[in-house]
């Protein structure tokens, strides 16, 4: 029995300590890589297009079918069929004569293999073209997907620690405030400070729990939204390890051209050009298809169904083989309908890809301002904290020595969360820049394998 309650305790150990197992941004990417249902899903997708481009090609090859048939005739007058006769000759001279016999034909058993070849059949030279264009632009959705991928996993990661790092602002103050607090209530006791003045830090430190309390609810939310984009159950507890005031990645020298590397602009590309098959496809319907053909087949009737008692006698053979010209010409004028509907489509993905090209110049330029600025803000806000911090420090010296009052104390401990919530916001402003520079520039598609 202690030994059972000995492994169990064991297993809830190893389970508690891989639950609470430290996750930075390097194994989120990589774990969400795997896990991510989108991901997998798409997997499945690029079967299935495996699967058009092999039927598109074996579509080109010869094709061999069998036919049976086996009719029973229950309602037709009998055949007749004349036969010529020579009777006795007449007057020294023969005639011939007909002699008409009913043959009843109440079964007809037929069979028969067909062969055909395309020779010449531009549209299924055309869809096989249209299956391999459309298994390039599945590779590169794949691509594009596992980019968002790794753009939602880095975004709700950094969230969660800006967030994470706000807390640790408010617990500060809260610590800060909490010491004070007690010198204060000793003053209180001595005569030296006010009642009141006691009960304006106890209002201040219940507002901070309250903050507390609430930051710990939206960290939790986000959590469980980062464990879903990574295909983990929600609810689990993880320790995220980055911090974004002592990450080192230099982002000074992120430039590139968006145009040349994004990969939703790749994919248009190519699906401008699936559409420029599809207007060949449409045009195609007026050209001539040749096919080549052969067949084999018997054929039998009779009264009775005793075709297979003995075969030989009843079964005719036919063999045929040739070359069949299909020449379309007139179709109601749908093929042309469906060109202009083809050519509109294809306009509609050029105006389509120009405007993309617009978004990714505006979001590059926009993300290298927003960088710039926050570089300088970054380095602004890290002094003003630490002015801030030595600033509450000598409000907190004349508190205590009567020189200041408790709203002096408090405004200099607000000036300080202020001007670390500020820096903090100034490096996921930073942060939240590069990634979207990273992200059009094709480079955060490469974090992953780092």
């Amino acid at each position: 029995m202690r030994r059972v309650l000995f492994l169990l305790a064991l297993g809830v150990a190893v389970f508690a300590n891989a639950a609470d197992a430290p996750l930075s941004l390097k194994k989120a990417l990589s774990e969400g890589l795997r896990g991510n249902l989108d991901i997998k899903r798409s997997e499945l997708g690029s079967e299935g297009i495996d699967a058009q481009v092999s039927a598109a090609f074996r579509g080109y090859l010869p094709q061999l079918t069998a036919n049976g048939t086996v009719t029973h005739l229950w309602a037709n007058d009998p055949t007749k069929i004349q036969i010529g006769v020579l009777p006795a000759p007449i007057g020294g001279k023969p005639y011939l004569d007909f002699l008409t016999i009913d043959y009843p034909i109440n079964w007809n058993v037929q069979g028969d293999l067909k062969l055909t070849q395309f020779l010449y059949v531009p549209q299924a030279i055309t869809g096989i073209r249209m299956a391999k264009k459309g298994k390039e632009i599945d590779a590169l959705g794949k691509q594009e997907l596992r980019e968002g991928i790794i753009y939602g996993i880095s975004m709700q990661y950094w969230t969660i620690v800006y967030m994470e790092e706000n807390m640790e602002v408010l617990q500060k103050s809260k610590s800060n405030l909490g010491k004070t607090r007690g010198a204060v209530a000793a003053m209180v006791g001595q005569g030296i400070a006010k009642k009141s003045d006691l009960n304006t830090m106890d209002i201040n430190l219940a507002s901070l729990s309250t903050q507390i309390d609430n930051l710990e609810v939206q960290i939790q939310t986000q959590k469980d939204a980062l464990l879903q984009i990574m295909g983990r159950s929600p609810g689990e507890a993880i320790n995220l390890t980055d911090r974004l005031s002592v990450d080192s990645r230099n982002s000074e020298n992120i430039s590139g051209d968006p145009l040349q590397s994004s990969i939703t602009l790749k994919r248009m590309e190519q699906q401008l050009k699936l559409s420029e098959l599809n207007i060949d496809l449409t045009s195609e319907k007026i050209y001539p298809n040749v096919v080549a053909f052969a067949s084999y087949g018997m054929q039998a009737a009779g009264e009775k169904f005793d075709f297979f008692s003995s075969p030989k006698d009843k079964f005719k053979d036919n063999g045929t083989v040739g070359v069949s010209l299909t020449i379309p010409i007139f179709d109601g004028l749908s093929n042309s309908a469906d060109r202009s509907h083809a050519r509109i489509q294809k306009r509609q993905m050029e105006i389509d890809m120009e405007k993309q090209r617009l978004a990714l110049q505006a979001t590059y330029e926009t993300a290298k301002s927003t960088l710039l600025k926050a570089q300088s803000l970054v380095e602004r806000n890290r002094e003003n904290a630490k002015l801030s911090e030595e600033n509450y420090l000598m409000k907190e010296l004349e508190y205590k020595e009567q020189v200041a009052t408790i709203t002096d104390l408090l405004t200099a401990d607000n000036n300080m969360q202020t001007a670390r919530s500020n820096l903090i916001n100034a490096l996921y402003t930073e942060k939240t820049a590069e990634l979207a520079l990273e992200q059009v520039l094709g480079i955060l598609r490469n974090r992953a394998g780092e």
